[in-house]
């Protein structure tokens, strides 16, 4: 047999036993690993699946030996990576590996990071399809006394050539430029994201790979015994959660690093993530070498009444899983993403374990999880009839006849062995969202005050919007005795907040000192804010309508 042929029979037989964990199958993954360490490895596809592979058992090690060998296969294969570099096959591109490139997109705040970062570089690739040009853009930063170049209809390099700007300073160049309107953040935004800029991002380092990015342990390598996917989902979500751990400041910022680095590891972007505010950092040590980090966002970037708060869950250190909830009160949209190398594992547990993280650190009650995550405009989730992994784990959805239908598909799959629902029935499913409720009515959502902001100014204001947020700023401001003392991102939330107290009529000093706690609460503590929203809506004072 070549080597080429005991390679991928190696190979297969490393997938295959991946996620078993009884006796023979650890013999063979030890195995495996043992002869493909024999064998020179060569870059091509199958080393990236083969990485990937690797992430799945030193996520899952069943034995301190297997991961033994795994660290080993990651420093080889890292070493030959590194000896390759500006040589990779495309093959082996934007998957995170060590040593090798990453092309993609990322926002103008996300590039600024990446900037300084210090395990990689990044430079401009190409403009892909372009809404603006550099000419237009330029034109509303650029030091009065050099926008006349952007007259003369240049292409962008031919600009930037003209404004002696080297190929290497190119993207800080435009960062820096683009950073002159920090004030106005979403037009910032818009103006970068017109050029349509990809970015090559270069590992210098190989800790800049999703191998070596890791979150630091605070106990021991959980060795797994087995996948766990039976167990109680409400009685694990209702299990009391920990203390979150404490981190010094160095341990947050390489907690923050981490967290970054798996979004831009994976050409991937959240708001929470690239937004993200070091002070509403909680990170949460599980059972079964989990870890949950959950944040939230910088003042600027944060949502009107309601919460995004995103999380990262971590095995034994490696960022297995991504996602956000939009928190209001007692209630929260929801939705999880796992990384593609760690699928096949215990993703129910994972899912209830965020889910109890969420719970308990903010007090919801009530998740619901919106139809793309299970089938709508998704053909994988209909493939995998992702419908069932929610309802499995007590999800059920809003609408009763599909409530109805999903109770009568249930007992046709109790009843028949090897019976899987048709896609249409699949498809169905997706015309309602699934929620979980712990019990009591559905919470308000953000539209239940929204829509009645909207009618009171169209009612009271013939639609003047400045006007009716001037006046009720005004009226809030006295009625709740606000000094004139604010700073910006207070004032954001004064404009919010005057506009609810205004809709919603709230004569009680109880309910305007809870508002006015938010002003200030808000932009610093995303915690103690959704505690005052608890506490405000907890008499009833907005309900909800189905």
């Amino acid at each position: 047999m070549s080597q080429n042929e005991s390679r991928t029979r190696l190979l297969r037989s490393l997938r295959e036993t991946a996620n078993r964990f009884d006796a023979d199958s650890a013999a063979r993954k030890r195995d495996a690993l043992a002869r493909l360490a024999k064998l020179p490895l060569v870059a091509d596809a199958a080393l990236a699946d083969y990485a990937d592979t690797l992430l799945f058992i030193a996520a899952h090690p069943p034995d301190a030996d297997t991961l033994k060998q795994v660290e080993a296969e990651f420093r080889r294969l890292a070493a030959l990576l590194k000896s390759r570099r500006g040589k990779h096959p495309a093959a082996l591109a934007d998957r995170g590996l060590p040593w090798v490139d990453t092309v993609t997109r990322f926002t103008h705040d996300c590039n600024r990071w990446l900037l300084a970062h210090p395990h990689c570089r990044v430079l401009p690739d190409r403009y892909e399809e372009p809404l603006l040009d550099l000419n237009a853009i330029l034109k509303l930063t650029l030091p009065s006394l050099e926008r006349n170049e952007t007259t003369a209809s240049l292409g962008n390099d031919a600009l930037l050539d003209v404004l002696k700007v080297r190929p290497d300073q190119r993207l800080a160049f435009l960062v820096a430029e683009l950073s002159r309107l920090d004030a106005l953040p979403y037009v910032k935004d818009q103006l970068f994201d017109a050029l349509d800029l990809y970015v090559r991002v270069q590992p210098t380092s190989a800790a800049f790979s999703k191998a070596f990015n890791r979150l630091a342990l605070r106990q021991p390598v959980y060795l797994q015994p087995d996948l766990l996917r039976k167990f109680d989902p409400l009685a694990l979500m209702q299990q009391r959660l920990p203390a979150p751990r404490r981190l010094s400041d160095d341990e947050r910022a390489d907690a923050i690093r981490v967290l970054k680095n798996t979004m831009a590891l994976t050409s991937r972007e959240t708001d929470p993530a690239t937004y993200l505010d070091p002070a509403n950092l909680r990170l949460y040590d599980l059972e079964r070498g989990l870890s949950c980090a959950i944040f939230g966002m910088t003042p600027d970037r944060q949502l009107p009444l309601e919460s995004y708060v995103g999380f990262t869950l971590f095995k034994n250190g490696f960022p297995v899983a991504y996602g956000g909830s939009w928190i209001m009160g007692e209630r929260a949209a929801f939705g999880m993403n796992i990384f593609e190398p760690f699928r096949g594992g215990e993703s129910g547990y994972m899912m209830c374990q965020v889910l109890r993280t969420y719970a308990q650190a903010f007090g919801v009650r009530y998740f619901e999880v919106d139809a793309h995550q299970f089938g709508l405009d998704n053909p994988d989730g209909i493939a995998s009839g992702a419908f069932w992994f929610y309802f499995r784990h007590g999800f059920r959805p809003l609408a009763p006849a599909l409530l109805k239908l999903s109770l009568q598909e249930k007992e046709r799959i109790d009843r028949r062995p090897g019976y899987r629902s048709p896609e249409k029935t699949l498809l169905r499913f997706t015309e309602s969202n699934v929620a979980l409720n712990f019990g009591g009515p559905v919470p308000p959502h953000l539209f239940d005050v929204t829509t009645r902001v909207t009618k009171m100014i169209a009612a009271d204001y013939a639609g003047d919007r400045p006007r009716a947020e001037a006046d009720g700023v005004a009226r809030f401001t006295q009625a709740a005795k606000l000094g004139t003392r604010l700073s910006a991102d207070e004032r954001r939330v004064l404009a919010e907040v005057a506009l609810i107290w205004h809709t919603l009529k709230v004569g009680d000093a109880d309910g305007t000192r809870l508002l006015a706690r938010m002003v200030r609460a808000k932009p610093k503590d995303v915690f103690a804010y959704q505690k005052l929203l608890l506490a405000f809506f907890a008499n009833g004072r907005v309900r909800h309508k189905a």
